[in-house]
């Protein structure tokens, strides 16, 4: 039997790029199981993530950064294979096009609640803020690839056979009162499904000694100590001096460091504020909705096997 990469090559010459794209926790994996890929290498960042004894396990960024490369080396020996990303960036897609590549892109479109929720349901549960703004930045790209591959681009709705329908019912109605109303109804979700936040918090490790000093150092410096993103700046801003000289850098530099962090929060809340608006924006917007026409898996299977041989 022929191989089908064998029959990739000699029916265009060109290599193949399946790119399964869409946001977080909207069922990328899913879709390509039920998909004839399995003759492809696949590039994931959960091969690394999940892998415990890989060093990349629970490290999202690394991980991410290590498929890059994989990918990179996979287009300079002209390797046709499946890329299970975001599709955040659309030059990352262009590139391939540019190096010779035929692209296939599969769009996983799920509501932004679906996403959210089925986030913070698995192990590995990305920080709210990145959840939404990486929705808002994928599927704000649709036209753009429609653009870009023409048919080459299948739409997948995934509802997740119903089982988040009233979340979505629930947040639809939040929109409906702008930012506010979604900041308020995520914070009654996530006080009653107690989500507290990223599985891939990295707390500060101390030693005893550290510890003591750092108890020490803040007796008289006014921060949240609930806030573990608060105690975090606070504890690396001691630690930074103490390392070095073995005391820690006094009450002004530390409250600095908290007056910084905050600063920088605030920056970032107004920034989500914005995501969030523009998330609603979206929701309900005729000309958004329209790109959304989708195939079901059966008709995308069939493309995919077309576009391959």
């Amino acid at each position: 039997m022929i191989e089908l990469l064998s029959l990739i090559t000699e029916q265009t010459g060109n290599p193949k790029a399946v790119v399964m794209a869409g946001g977080g926790g909207v069922g990328k994996s899913y879709l390509l199981n039920q998909l004839n890929l399995s003759t492809l290498d696949q590039f994931n960042p959960d091969k690394y993530v999940e892998d415990p004894e890989h060093p990349y396990y629970n490290k999202l960024g690394p991980a991410s950064i290590q498929v890059g490369k994989d990918v990179a080396a996979a287009a300079k020996e002209k390797t046709s294979f499946v890329w299970d990303t975001t599709a955040s960036n659309p030059s990352k897609v262009k590139n391939l096009l540019d190096q010779g590549y035929d692209v296939y892109m599969i769009m996983v479109y799920a509501h932004p609640m679906i996403s959210y929720a089925s986030n913070f349901s698995r192990n590995r549960a990305l920080p709210a803020v990145a959840v939404f703004k990486t929705w808002r930045n994928v599927y704000q790209l649709i036209g753009q690839y429609r653009d870009m591959l023409g048919d080459n681009l299948s739409i997948f709705v995934s509802d997740r056979g119903g089982k988040y329908n009233k979340e979505i019912e629930d947040f639809n109605k939040a929109a409906e009162k702008g930012v506010a109303g979604i900041k308020d109804y995520l914070k009654v979700y996530n006080e009653k499904n107690n989500i507290e936040g990223s599985s891939f918090f990295s707390p500060v490790v101390m030693s005893k000694e550290e510890e003591d000093a750092f108890n020490q150092a803040v007796v008289d410096v006014d921060y949240d100590k609930s806030s573990r993103s608060e105690d975090k700046a606070v504890k690396q801003a001691f630690l930074k001096t103490f390392k070095n000289n073995g005391v820690g850098p006094g009450d002004d530099k530390l409250r600095d460091a908290v007056k910084k962090y905050r600063e920088k929060k605030e920056k970032l809340e107004f920034q989500n504020d914005e995501v969030i608006e523009n998330i609603a924006e979206m929701l309900f917007s005729a000309e958004f909705q329209e790109l959304l026409k989708h195939s079901d898996v059966k008709e995308i299977d069939k493309k995919v096997q077309a576009f391959l041989a």
